[in-house]
């Protein structure tokens, strides 16, 4: 006898026929929800998924434009004798009103997969609304696979006949972590149905090793997948921020594997793998960065180490070219007893160090990234003075970096060391010195190029604070301006050009090369251990930072003369930087506050002695213009008197005022091209004000022509416009030491 198949309830009401998604209570309270269009449960639903009510006089109940489909227990008991959803209706929403076992939800999944089309189905609850499963995929596996839907259909028959408790939770594919023939693992389990026996029977497949996701990640750009598991044959655990968009790709599952995970080859297998991971474990959010430093009130050194606690989980996700070499060896006291009191009572050494300490403060004081260069000859006790300085976080070979850096390299170096310190090898082994203008340039800039993303966009921006200490046998404005590469003054206090002092204490040691060798070997015998003492001890002494830094400043401030240049002063805050790292840490050198006080002073006058206390901008375009005179008032000027034996000249620069009525002082007439000559590049204006404010530049009397004078008429009839210079004899004493 044919089985007649019925409509089921509502499903042929207009509205339903058009619904994109079509709703269906379903439940032991289905029909009680409903209450024939006024139930107050339904009225709820209705609100909830914002249906309109029709127009309705003042004070009557409303009634909703969409009729639900009912499913109660006598439609759940007889499924195959209703028709559910029409062939057009691709989305169906399931809203559990009352009781709803298992076994009747695999039914529906079943019936479902066999009768409609629908691609999207839901299961929500009808009090709040929030999802309780996504049917989608079970329904969609149960059309793709006989022997599981014949499965579903032998639960959904003892459902009926029998009433026996068959959990389909335990009868449809899982994963889970287990171990098969001594290897352990996470495993797709595949349970099966002995239809003679009523046996369940499993099938395993291996998935991968054991990876708990152990939280959801966010950077400025990017989402994550926080993943974490142990490598084989080791104690250690590797955490790993995969990008979202590399979860199932190619590209994530090479990742993983780089990093030790042992991932199954199967393409299907990883499909199910990738779902498992991006819908289990804790979801805790954790900050995901590629810059080192402070971040969520903790520290990260460029080996991903974290010292303190963090407001919220971190994880630095970019590598730095050094991260091995950020490791503990030795002791603090070792350091202490092997290398700080070998270093006490030298300036440089001592220069040294608060180098590597000022490193971390920078980012607390708001300070600007600076850098040191210690200049000097190649026995003076710079690789030894840099080896001190890098043993404070790390193996001083190891964690050192090259002057002959690409750009984009070194930004990325400086990021992955952010808040931290960065030493540099003898910049003369650097063979390009454009690279070495270009790296100056990018270390203090703090912010890296703006790059196009592959997938549209751009990608994260680099950022960072930096501490850099570097070597080299002459200064940087001397090594660029072999090359003839202008050095920019803000170059020059941002890294400070300093010549070392070479050492005068070697304490026990017999001679200076004794005491360098001991300090060089035991550099790379004991570090580490001071720099995370020193990190964990300003975590907890945050509070008078400040207020200490400022009262070092002012007394650094207060030693210049009134007329410094606001570049001096901004240098004597970089000491003061400094002096406020070697004054919170003399409880971990061992170093007196008053020593080390005394060392830092000698240094910044050492570097006077090279700067001068004034601005750095006008002794360049002084000295320039001084130096282009020197090289050119015999042969490319007229002399005044006339010369009858004076050679011809080819390239006329102007005249020489050798003698006046007026017994004034040698001076020149310069024409606007040997003028620009002269200054060589530096602006005009700026040039002229110089020489104006010094009195080497005569200013002229004529509307329009500030800095321009008229030839007297009796060398130039036509009284052409030059420039009217007065040698410098000797340069003003600006190198005064504080």
């Amino acid at each position: 006898m044919k089985k007649f198949i019925k409509n089921a309830p509502h499903l042929k009401e207009p509205w339903n026929k058009h619904a994109f998604e079509l709703l269906v209570l379903v439940g032991s309270r289905a029909w009680q929800a409903w209450g024939n269009g006024v139930g107050i449960e339904w009225r709820n639903i209705a609100d909830g998924l914002q249906i309109s009510p029709f127009k309705t006089a003042g004070g009557e109940i409303p009634r909703y434009e969409q009729k639900p489909v009912i499913l109660g227990d006598n439609q759940l008991a007889e499924l195959a004798n209703w028709h559910i959803a029409t062939d057009e209706q691709h989305s169906i929403k399931l809203i559990q009103c009352g009781e709803l076992s298992q076994e009747k939800i695999t039914a529906l999944c079943l019936h479902l997969a066999t009768t409609t089309k629908a691609e999207i189905v839901e299961l929500v609850d009808g009090v709040t609304l929030s999802q309780i499963e996504n049917l989608s995929g079970y329904i969609q596996r149960l059309r793709e696979q006989g022997e599981e839907a014949e499965t579903a259909k032998i639960i959904a028959q003892a459902s009926e006949s029998k009433g026996e408790s068959i959990k389909p939770n335990n009868l449809s594919p899982y994963i889970e972590k287990r171990t098969e023939s001594g290897k352990t693992g996470l495993y797709r389990i595949i349970p099966k149905l002995d239809k003679d026996t009523g046996e369940i029977i499993e099938r395993v497949q291996w998935l991968s090793d054991v990876v708990d996701v152990v939280g959801i990640g966010r950077s400025e750009s990017e989402s994550y997948l926080v993943l974490q598991w142990q490598l084989e044959n080791s104690q250690e655990k590797v955490t790993e921020a995969l990008p979202l968009g590399d979860i199932g790709e190619r590209e994530g599952w090479r990742t993983l594997k780089n990093r030790g995970l042992k991932v199954t080859s199967n393409a299907t297998l990883k499909n199910e793998l990738a779902d498992y991971l991006q819908t289990t474990g804790d979801r805790k959010l954790w900050t995901i960065t590629n810059a080192t430093g402070w971040q969520n009130g903790a520290y990260l050194l460029p080996n991903g180490e974290v010292i303190g606690e963090p407001d919220s989980p971190v994880l630095f996700r970019s590598q730095s070219a050094g991260f091995v070499g950020y490791q503990v060896k030795g002791t603090l006291e070792s350091w202490q007893n092997e290398i700080g009191q070998y270093a006490k009572g030298n300036a440089s050494m001592m220069l040294g160090v608060a180098c590597a300490l000022s490193a971390p403060l920078i980012h607390l004081l708001e300070a600007d990234s600076f850098g040191v260069h210690l200049f000097g000859g190649s026995t003076s006790g710079k690789t030894t003075t840099a080896n001190i300085a890098a043993s404070i976080y790390g193996h001083p070979e190891i964690t050192r970096v090259s002057w002959n850096a690409t750009a984009l390299g070194l930004s990325n170096e400086a990021a992955a060391r952010n808040d931290g310190f960065l030493v540099m090898d003898e910049i003369g082994q650097g063979a390009n010195k454009k690279h070495a203008e270009q790296t100056a340039y990018t270390l203090f800039n703090g912010i890296g190029k703006v790059q196009g993303a592959k997938d549209g966009g751009n990608r994260e921006v680099n950022r960072w604070r930096i501490m850099a200490f570097s070597t080299g046998e002459i200064d940087l404005e001397g090594y660029l301006s072999q090359a003839g590469i202008k050095t920019n003054a803000g170059q020059l206090v941002r890294l400070l050009n300093i010549p070392i002092t070479s050492a005068t204490q070697f304490h026990h040691f017999k001679d200076g090369k004794s005491h360098a060798d001991h300090l060089n070997q035991a550099s790379k015998k004991h570090y580490g251990a001071i720099g995370r003492e020193w990190i964990t001890w300003l975590i907890s002494n945050q509070g008078d930072l400040v207020n200490i830094y400022q009262q070092i400043k002012n007394k650094w401030l207060a030693r210049l003369p009134q007329d410094a240049s606001p570049q001096v002063q901004r240098v004597a805050s970089r000491f003061a930087v400094l002096e406020t790292a070697l004054t919170l840490s003399s409880h971990l050198t061992l170093w007196a506050v008053v020593e080390s006080a005394e060392a830092l002073l000698h240094c910044f006058n050492e570097w006077v002695n090279v700067y001068g206390l004034h601005s750095r901008e006008e002794m360049q375009v002084i000295e320039q213009v001084s130096g282009w005179l020197l090289a050119n008032a015999e042969g490319r000027f007229i002399h005044y008197p006339l010369n009858v034996h004076q050679p011809t000249i080819h390239n006329i620069a102007g005249y020489r005022m050798t003698l006046t009525e007026n017994n004034d002082i040698e001076h020149f007439y310069l024409y606007p091209m040997a003028f620009e000559e002269a200054i060589n590049g530096n602006p005009k204006e700026q040039a002229c004000q110089i020489l104006l404010d010094k009195g080497i530049l005569k200013k002229g009397n004529e509307k329009g022509y500030k800095y321009m004078t008229k030839l007297p008429h009796k060398i130039d009839p036509k009284r052409t416009r030059c420039y009217l210079l007065y040698p410098v004899i000797e340069l003003e004493n600006s190198k005064e030491e504080t």
